[in-house]
């Protein structure tokens, strides 16, 4: 027995896309928006429900975030460090959002520093069908970056470097107009 789907239900692919799916040329086309990063980020320690959906339970006290901050009329950033003992304990992580209303975010790149595992690499909401407003991107594809240094998010200047690196991924300028931090 099959059922008939409503006349309005959208065709597949305008579901895909409706259903939150990104295509590669959209991701581009944001990533290619003017943003800037014009102030040095500054981390304070995190608490529950500080933050925004999808950060909203994210806390302890091992964990060191940035507020929302804005780098275009559209786009906003986060950055979240973990601390630990030693340097496999300690994780980097960072966000470009894109503001879809007054209250929704939909996670544009992800990146994620582990040293214990993986290395530097980002997340993308491309070629999936999920719908990521107000969550983060699992499942999401992964790209790993190459890196050569072994970043210890501990270290404020290796903080500064990893925001540099997700900075340059984003399509994000660093600095006021014409002078860096």
């Amino acid at each position: 027995m099959t059922t008939a789907l409503p006349v309005d239900f959208p065709a597949r692919a305008e579901r895909t896309i409706w259903a939150g799916a990104m295509p590669p040329r959209e991701l581009r086309n944001q990533k290619r928006q003017p943003k800037r990063l014009t102030a040095q980020p500054v981390f304070k320690p995190l608490k529950r429900n500080r933050l925004p959906k999808p950060f909203k339970t994210m806390g302890g006290a091992r964990l060191f975030a940035t507020d929302l901050i804005e780098v275009s009329s559209s786009h906003q950033l986060i950055f979240v460090w973990r601390d630990g003992p030693i340097l496999t304990d300690r994780a980097f992580y960072g966000w470009l959002l894109k503001k879809v209303s007054d209250s929704s975010l939909l996670p544009l790149l992800e990146m994620h520093w582990h040293p214990s595992h993986k290395g530097l690499h980002i997340k993308t909401p491309c070629r999936t069908e999920i719908d990521y407003t107000n969550r983060q991107l699992p499942g999401a594809p992964e790209l790993g970056m190459r890196t050569v240094l072994r970043y210890d998010p501990r270290s404020e200047s290796d903080r500064l470097a990893l925001i540099g690196r997700f900075c340059e991924a984003a399509g994000i300028e660093l600095g006021a107009e014409g002078a860096l931090w």
